[in-house]
């Protein structure tokens, strides 16, 4: 009789305030379980975020790099010479040849690697440079793998102006 006389209570309480509290549940620990999966779900967005952000940095970083390796491979491989004697420009395959290795070394990705250098003599000459990069993933290894490969090429073209 005394605990019916507390519901009782309890109830009139609830509309002397004007309000309805909640009524006891089962479901009351089912917050405590969607919290930490939801944190975690946030977690592996913010990494998934992360590393396709690292991937098309070192995209771009190998793209810069072989077209900053044409150029340079374009300005070492000018045969002088010719060009004083002829008037005809050209590319010297060994001294363009021999940039593309301190090139690589002394950038910002030393591990890319050049898979060709091809010069077309003619008007006007042309160089490009393939390079490949293997991107290691950290976070994504479970997605994705543990790593990729990267390419990209750049291209230079030897040109006169000037011409009088």
């Amino acid at each position: 009789m005394a605990k019916q006389s507390t519901i009782q209570s309890q109830d009139r309480s609830r509309e002397q305030h004007g309000r309805q509290l909640p009524a006891q549940s089962s479901e009351r620990g089912s917050t405590l379980l969607l919290a930490p999966i939801g944190l975690l779900i946030v977690m592996m967005l913010g990494a998934v975020t992360l590393e396709v952000g690292a991937l098309h940095l070192r995209q771009r970083q190998l793209h810069d790099l072989a077209t900053t390796i044409a150029n340079d491979a374009a300005t070492v491989g000018f045969d002088i010479d010719e060009f004083r004697t002829t008037g005809n420009i050209t590319i010297d395959a060994g001294g363009a040849q021999s940039v593309v290795g301190s090139s690589i070394a002394l950038s910002d990705i030393p591990n890319a690697r050049a898979q060709g250098l091809s010069i077309t003599q003619g008007a006007p000459p042309t160089i490009e440079i393939d390079l490949a990069l293997t991107h290691e993933f950290v976070l994504g290894q479970l997605i994705w793998g543990a790593s990729t490969e990267l390419t990209a090429s750049g291209q230079a073209t030897l040109l006169r102006t000037n011409e009088t």
